[in-house]
């Protein structure tokens, strides 16, 4: 696009804005609610357990819930997300496929992993178009980026350790320190934001529960999804290859996630044990439960 062109595209776009203002002193429930959804997400008690020595992935979307009145919703936002570098490691960030994604016609888009003097985490920037009146819906709850995480190596002689991902102003990617903001109806406003706390449990080697393809302690239609895709899609493999054995024939094949959605859904037996709760394998079936590879 023309120079020229550009610069009539953003000033057109910076007239439909309005002057940004500063922080709003209102309920900032008034302006939304940045809080943030994980996959897999955590079980009861925000635990996620795993083996010393092991090493966990999750996903992390950062979400905004808005009550806007009138027909516009939000026009662009901010975002400075940080975690405790000692715990975790950031492997990724993205904004594609979220709701925003879906709406950017032709806006700005910077999203970028941080890893600095103002801390670790990632700073993301969107104005959803140069050109049009285009926003979110003015209530909802909308996926604005997502970041992936990996756990750092637990000592072996740490039983559980907490750690929280959170909304903090003032990470500096390639430019300027970011802030947490939403801009409505051409104005600058603070949302509310929750942090994402967590803790992080040891497990004995060897201890697991039978069907839990996918390591989130607990037995559901995920643990199927995730099997068959790392059977012919190239997905990623178990965590533990005695828990992802969900008949205990020995074997890792289809008849697994067709054993497990039979359980869930058909009425079919019940995961040999170690089920319904977790322990060692009672079978000698040459698999073993390591942790999952990088």
């Amino acid at each position: 696009m023309a120079p020229l062109k550009l610069r009539a595209l953003v000033l057109a776009w910076i007239v439909w804005m309005g002057t940004p203002l500063p922080g709003q002193d209102e309920d900032c429930r008034v302006s939304g609610i940045l809080s943030f959804a994980a996959s897999p997400p955590p079980l009861p008690g925000r635990e996620y357990h795993i083996e010393p020595g092991g090493v966990f992935h999750f996903v992390l979307e950062a979400r905004l819930e808005t009550h806007f009145e009138g027909d516009w919703g939000v026009q662009g936002f901010s975002l400075s997300v940080a975690h405790d570098a000692g715990v975790l490691e950031i492997t990724g960030a993205t904004q594609a496929g979220t709701d925003a994604d879906e709406v950017f016609p032709l806006g700005f888009e910077r999203i970028e992993t941080v890893d600095n003097e103002t801390g670790e985490g990632f700073v993301c920037a969107v104005v959803l178009s140069l050109a049009q009146p285009v926003t979110l819906p003015p209530e909802g709850s909308f996926s604005l980026a997502r970041a992936s995480y990996r756990v750092r190596t637990l000592p072996e002689d740490s039983e559980e350790i907490s750690t929280a991902i959170e909304y903090r102003d003032g990470l500096r990617g390639s430019a300027q320190p970011v802030r947490n903001r939403v801009t409505w109806n051409g104005r600058s406003v603070t949302p509310c934001t929750t942090p994402f706390s967590i803790r992080l449990t040891s497990l004995p080697r060897g201890i697991f529960l039978r069907g839990d393809f996918d390591g989130s302690r607990s037995v559901d239609i995920s643990d199927a999804v995730a099997f068959i895709g790392y059977l012919f899609l190239a997905g990623r493999p178990p965590g533990c290859f005695d828990a992802a054995d969900a008949n205990d024939d020995g074997r890792l094949d289809i008849a697994d996630p067709i054993f497990g959605l039979d359980f869930l859904f058909r009425g079919g037996a019940s995961p040999p044990p170690p089920f319904p709760l977790a322990g060692p394998d009672p079978t000698e079936d040459g698999h073993s439960c390591f942790p999952r590879a990088g």
